[in-house]
């Protein structure tokens, strides 16, 4: 939560408010465009739910034949340096092992270990692709207002327990008093979704089209 003068006026932007805005709009121009898809917020009002409790919803989602579930957690950035801005998409580096097969019955473990870490360098592949595409999207859409601090991976952040491939959006810095205004402001964010949006729209038509995700 920061405070900022905005217009002449005390303005204070709140993180949570931004995200579900965002996610929000999201979840409409997702919906609108995939009615025969489902689409999940693990959060659509000011209810508080841990990071454990979000990854839990996304990995007990149910697949049928031939169907994939990507996770995208919106968020908005903050720096001790308050010249800091921009926005950045990150995916979980693969120096991070995840279990990403549940383990049933008599399986020879180190079928078990191949067929886990097979699985594990595909979802980071797409997470990847993902992450282009919705920078790529956002660039578009926001132009010069906001600077692109480019795609990143790291081993700690927050969705590094899902099973599936799965991006982190950072929207702006909330201690920059300009990217402030402009994260208060309902015409931006809408700009975001719908870069957020767009990169999603590409992926999943690169991904029906190859039928499949990029190794099959």
């Amino acid at each position: 939560m920061m405070t900022h003068k905005i217009k002449g006026k005390n303005v204070t932007v709140k993180e949570k408010d931004v995200n579900l805005a965002v996610g929000k709009m999201l979840y409409s121009r997702l919906k609108s465009a995939y009615p025969d898809k489902k689409i999940l917020m693990t959060r659509n009002t000011d209810k508080f739910l841990s990071l454990a409790e979000r990854t839990e919803i996304a990995n007990g989602v149910k697949l049928g034949e031939k169907e994939a579930v990507l996770y995208v957690s919106v968020h908005v950035n903050s720096s001790l340096d308050k010249k800091a801005s921009g926005y950045e998409v990150w995916y979980l580096s693969p120096g991070y092992r995840r279990t990403v097969l549940e383990k049933t019955g008599d399986v020879d473990k180190n079928l078990f270990n191949v067929m886990n870490s097979m699985m594990e360098e595909e979802y980071t592949t797409e997470s990847i692709l993902i992450a282009k595409f919705i920078m790529d999207g956002i660039s578009a859409q926001v132009g010069n207002l906001s600077t692109s601090r480019g795609v990143k991976a790291e081993e700690w952040f927050v969705v590094k327990n899902s099973n599936m491939p799965a991006v982190l959006i950072e929207v702006g810095f909330l201690s920059n008093e300009k990217e402030a205004a402009l994260l208060a402001d309902n015409s931006y964010l809408q700009k975001m979704s719908l870069g957020i949006y767009n990169g999603l729209s590409a992926f999943v038509t690169h991904f029906e089209r190859s039928r499949g995700f990029t190794n099959h």
